[in-house]
């Protein structure tokens, strides 16, 4: 008898264990995304676009990459620009420049160890510790993906704080013509081996800590999800081209609060929104699929004149408020406020706006979004807890730090800002 309570405690404790562990589903059957925990790193969820945003302290450093996958803009080098420091936005003093062998395009940042890992169009990989240049490392890039925006080897950035490690977007000759490369940054950087996504990836991917998801909606309409919890990692597809006017996503973002998670819509005014603690999943070789029924496409038709459509996205970590870009030009942005629950109904956004990003000090003449792979991010304010997004000039001249808050909260007409709250955007130089 005794025997058998000892088996019986024994199994119980490892059912527990591998539930707190978030192992995922039954591989056999389909299932619920299911949460573990909130987020607390400064950089969980933000998409792997161009800026990369360390906060530390009481201070925000903004990494950001002097080309694009153009190639033909820029330089090969990369902006340190101090955004915030306890004495406000703005007050961090002269930006550092870093030189580089290759046209960079995309940085993150681990707010927790305070390194900061940047792309080039090749296979460059940069590590960079403050304003220093410590590494460059080669990924395991073996072909090119090519986008609206134009190609590259190396696509995109995003470090997940909680597991310190470096997801890279890649092209893949085999298995592509995208996929996912790890670096894990704990001791010497070590990269594993390409997780091939069979389709192209999305322009900026990103990275779930809480569920070990990574997202990835394509301009294919398929918004591949990969979980990363199982080994090897699964991958699994979600076709939305059923849906009104068949999605040419662009950009992932996510509200890991609440598990909310957005897709752009390029050349038009839609979001894609779905709530991943509803999805369900369906493992297969060599991807399985995954559904939401409580999905929906969403036009906000003051979003349609967004240079390109919507095209970048950001949520600021914690909160649920995200930013909204078009891209090569244009001024006009977007605010969205997410829903603060899920797990039951369709989500839907509780507000939004459309605003005219004010023209930056002279010599600009207008306010220019730039180009991909998305001159976006977001972060929360060490010092005053506001939700910022961060916005970047095409021709590197500028950023502009805007409060979401502010904006959903300024006189409006309808959906549409009429006047600028004054301080809810404030320009830094990037020399």
């Amino acid at each position: 008898m005794t025997s058998r309570w000892a088996v019986l405690a024994i199994v119980l404790l490892l059912v527990v264990a591998g539930l707190s562990l978030g192992t995922g589903c039954d591989p056999c059957a389909s299932c619920h995304a299911q949460p573990t925990s909130v987020p607390t790193s400064a950089n969980a969820c933000l998409p792997s676009s161009s800026i990369g945003i360390l906060v530390q302290g009481k201070n925000a450093t903004a990494y950001l990459p002097q080309g694009n996958w153009g190639g033909s803009e820029g330089s090969a080098s990369i902006k340190v620009v101090p955004v915030e420091t306890s004495s406000g936005i703005g007050t961090g003093g002269a930006p550092t420049t870093i030189t580089t062998a290759n046209i960079p395009n995309s940085c993150s940042s681990n707010s927790t160890t305070g390194l900061t890992v940047c792309v080039a169009n090749n296979t460059d990989v940069y590590l960079i510790n403050g304003t220093t240049l410590t590494s460059t490392l080669t990924s395991g890039a073996t072909g090119s993906e090519g986008f609206s925006g134009g190609d590259c080897e190396n696509c995109g950035v995003v470090v997940d704080a909680s597991i310190n490690k470096a997801l890279i977007t890649v092209g893949l000759e085999t298995g592509g013509p995208g996929g996912y490369q790890f670096l894990d940054l704990s001791g010497t950087p070590t990269f594993e081996t390409p997780i091939p996504a069979g389709a192209e990836t999305s322009e900026d991917i990103s990275i779930d800590p809480v569920r070990h998801l990574i997202l990835s909606p394509n301009e294919d309409s398929d918004y591949q999800l990969v979980n990363i919890s199982s080994s090897p990692a699964a991958v699994f597809n979600n076709d939305v081209s059923g849906e009104s006017g068949a999605p040419e996503f662009d950009s992932a973002g996510e509200d890991c609060t609440t598990g909310i998670a957005l897709g752009t819509d390029e050349f038009t005014g839609n979001l894609f929104i779905a709530d991943l603690t509803q999805a369900e999943f369906t493992p297969g070789t060599p991807a399985g699929t995954w559904t939401d029924a409580a999905s929906q496409l969403v036009n906000f038709p003051e979003f349609d004149n967004l240079a390109a459509g919507t095209c970048g996205i950001a949520v600021a970590p914690g909160t649920h408020l995200g930013i909204v870009t078009g891209e090569y030009g244009g001024d006009l942005e977007g605010v969205v406020e997410l829903p603060a629950t899920s797990g039951s109904g369709t989500p839907a956004f509780p507000d939004y706006v459309a605003f005219t990003v004010p023209s930056p000090p002279s010599p600009e003449e207008g306010w220019s979004e730039g180009y991909d792979p998305h001159t976006v991010t977001a972060y929360v304010s060490p010092n005053t807890k506001k939700a910022y997004a961060v916005l970047e000039n095409a021709d590197f001249s500028y950023l502009a730090i805007v409060d979401l808050q502010a904006m959903l909260s300024a006189p409006r007409t309808g959906h549409t800002v009429t006047t600028i709250p004054a301080g809810s955007v404030t320009f830094i130089p990037e020399s």
